[in-house]
C-alpha cells in the first residue's frame, strides 16, 4: 500500500491528488472504462485451464472469446472519531508523575480538552493514522471498530487533604481514646489482685494443720498488681502511649491522591459511496472485505497541510483502483462459460458449475454405482477418468464426507458449486459403501478369527498361567472378561485396518492407468 497521492485519469500526472473531498467535493466513486493489466488475461485463461485440465478437455480446447475489462476506482475514507473513557483510583500520599490538577472535578474537563488538542494536533493525527495502517487490515472496512493506542492515555492527579486525620497523618488512638493509657487487664483497673499465696482465702494452713493468717496480703485476700503496679491503667498496647496512630486512609501522609486514568482511543468507521458502484463489483468488495488490499491498488492520499489545519475531523482518505472484466470462456467450441474477473490477481467469479457438464458422464456412472445398477467397480473407474471425480471419491474414502467436501471445494475453486459437490460426496459414499462390502465381509471374517484366536490361547493356556496368582474366583471372572473383550477390541482394530487398506487398493488399482 503506497502512500502518495495518485494521479487521477483527469488530471496530468505531476499533479497531486485531490483531497480526499477535492476542490469540486465529489466523493463518488469513478468507473474508468480503461485497459487494464493485459496480463490478467493469461491468467483468467490459466485458471480455466486449470479448472478442466484432467476433466476431458485439454488446454488447446480453452479460449476466450470475450475479455471486456475496466477499471473501477473510487475514494474510501476511514474516519476515526475519538472516544474517551475515565477511570478513577485512590492512593495514599502525593503522587507525581500525572497531570496535576486542582481537584478531581476538572478530570472530565481536562480530558475533553485533551481529546481536543489530540484532534487538532497535526503530529498526534499523523502518528494515529500511522497505527492504523500498520495493523493487518489497514484501516479498511472497519465499522465501529476501538483501537486502543496506548499513546493517547494520559493520567491526570488531586491531591486531596485526608478526612479523617485532617490532614496530619494521624487519628486519636481508638482503644485508648488518645489518652495513652488503657485500663490494666490484669486487674480490670483495681490496683490489686487475688494472693497468689493464699488464693485469695486470707489465710494458709500452717503446723499441725492449723489455718494461718497469710503474710503476704496481712489477711486480706489481694495483693497489689504487678503488671500495674496499683496504677489501674497501663500503657496502651495500640498506640505505645502516644494517643494518636498513624492514619490508614493516607498512610500517614497527610495528603491523598485521587488518579484519574484517561483512555482515548479511535473508533473507526470506513465508507465509500455504494450508490456509484454496479452491484456485481460491491458484491465482490463486501466479500473481499479488507482482503480488497491485495486485490486492488490502494493508495492513501496525503492531504495538504493547510487543509488539515481546517479540518476537525481525523480520516484516512484512500484511493482505490480494482481492475474488473466480462469474460467468457469457450470449451470445445461449443460449451460458452460466461465469468466475472475481479481484482488485481484475476479471480474469477460468478461462474456456472461447467464441470458438471463436463464430467456428465463421470456423474452419471457414479450415480449409477451409488444405486447399486451394475458392475460399481467398473462405474466407479469410469467415473475415475475426471481428475475431480477421482480426487472426490478419494477424498471420500480417506477422509469422510464433511473433510472431502471441503478438500473438495478447496481444490475446485472455480466450475463446481458447493451444492454440486455435497451430491456428489454423498454418490461418492453410497458406491464406496457397496463396492466396500466384500472387502468389509473378509475383513469381519480375519478379525472375528484373531479374536478367537487370541480367546483361545487365552483359555487353553494363559488362564492357567494367571490363575494361580488370583486371590478368588470373582476375581477370575473379571480377568476372562477382560481378556475376551481384549480379543474382540484386537479383532476389530484387524478388522478396520484391513478394510481401509483392501478399499484405498481397490480403488488405486481401478485409477491406475494401464
Amino acid at each position: 500500500m503506497s502512500e502518495e497521492p495518485p494521479p487521477y485519469p483527469d488530471q496530468p500526472p505531476e499533479t497531486e491528488a485531490p483531497d480526499a473531498q477535492g476542490a469540486s467535493g465529489n466523493t463518488g466513486p469513478q468507473v474508468y472504462h480503461s485497459e487494464i493489466d493485459p496480463e490478467l488475461k493469461p491468467i483468467a485463461l490459466k485458471q480455466m485451464v486449470e479448472a478442466v485440465k484432467g476433466n476431458g478437455i485439454k488446454a488447446e480446447d480453452v479460449n476466450i472469446t470475450k475479455f471486456e475489462g475496466e477499471t473501477l476506482e473510487f475514494l474510501a475514507l476511514t474516519e476515526l472519531t475519538l472516544d474517551t473513557k475515565l477511570a478513577i483510583k485512590h492512593q495514599a500520599g502525593k503522587i507525581t508523575g500525572p497531570i496535576l490538577l486542582q481537584n478531581s472535578g476538572m478530570f472530565q474537563e481536562a480530558v475533553n480538552k485533551e481529546a481536543h488538542k489530540i484532534a487538532h494536533s497535526l503530529d498526534v493525527v499523523e502518528r494515529m493514522c500511522k497505527a492504523v495502517l500498520e495493523r493487518p487490515d489497514k484501516g479498511l472496512c472497519l465499522q465501529n471498530i476501538l483501537i486502543k493506542l496506548p499513546f493517547l492515555h494520559k493520567d491526570f492527579v488531586a491531591h486531596e487533604p485526608c478526612k479523617p486525620c485532617a490532614a496530619k497523618g494521624k487519628i486519636n488512638c481508638a482503644r485508648c481514646h488518645g489518652k495513652g493509657e488503657e485500663p490494666c487487664p490484669r486487674c480490670q483497673a483495681r490496683g490489686t489482685e487475688v494472693c497468689p499465696t493464699c488464693s485469695g482465702r486470707q489465710y494458709i494452713q500452717g503446723p499441725n494443720n492449723q489455718n494461718q493468717q497469710c503474710q503476704r496480703c496481712n489477711g486480706s485476700g489481694r495483693v497489689g498488681c504487678t503488671q500495674c503496679h496499683e496504677k489501674r491503667e497501663i500503657h496502651c498496647s495500640i498506640c505505645k502511649a502516644a494517643g494518636t496512630v498513624m492514619c490508614k486512609q493516607c498512610n500517614g501522609h497527610a495528603w491523598n491522591s485521587v488518579i484519574g486514568m484517561a483512555e482515548i482511543n479511535p473508533i473507526a468507521n470506513y465508507s465509500f459511496d455504494r450508490g456509484n458502484i454496479p452491484q456485481q463489483p460491491l458484491d465482490k468488495l463486501d466479500l473481499l472485505g479488507s482482503d480488497i488490499q491485495h486485490h486492488s491498488d490502494i493508495q492513501v492520499i496525503h492531504r495538504h497541510k493547510e487543509l488539515e489545519e481546517e479540518r476537525d475531523d481525523i480520516s484516512i482518505p484512500y484511493h482505490i483502483k480494482v481492475p474488473m472484466a466480462q469474460v467468457e470462456f469457450m470449451l470445445k467450441e461449443k460449451l460458452a462459460v460466461p465469468a466475472f474477473l475481479f481484482g488485481t490477481q484475476g479471480q474469477l467469479y460468478d461462474m456456472p458449475s461447467f464441470l458438471e457438464k463436463i464430467m456428465s458422464p463421470g456423474i452419471k456412472a457414479l450415480k449409477r454405482a451409488a444405486l447399486g445398477q451394475g458392475d460399481i467397480a467398473t462405474l466407479i473407474q469410469t467415473a475415475g477418468r475426471y481428475r475431480t471425480l477421482r480426487h472426490l471419491i478419494l477424498a471420500t474414502s480417506k477422509l469422510g464426507p464433511k473433510k472431502a467436501l471441503n478438500a473438495v471445494i478447496e481444490k475446485n475453486p472455480i466450475g463446481l458449486s458447493e451444492d454440486s459437490a455435497k451430491k456428489l460426496v454423498i454418490m461418492a459414499g453410497k458406491a464406496l459403501s457397496l463396492i466396500g462390502k466384500k472387502p468389509r465381509q473378509i475383513g469381519i471374517a480375519i478379525g472375528l478369527l484373531i479374536s478367537g484366536l487370541i480367546a483361545a490361547g487365552y483359555f487353553l493356556a494363559g488362564k492357567a498361567l494367571i490363575a494361580p496368582g488370583l486371590p478368588n474366583a470373582n476375581i477370575a471372572l473379571r480377568v476372562d472378561a477382560l481378556s475376551v473383550l481384549a480379543a474382540l477390541g484386537i479383532g476389530y482394530i484387524v478388522a478396520k485396518i484391513y478394510i481401509k487398506s483392501a478399499m484405498q487398493k481397490s480403488l488405486e488399482t481401478l485409477f491406475t492407468k494401464k
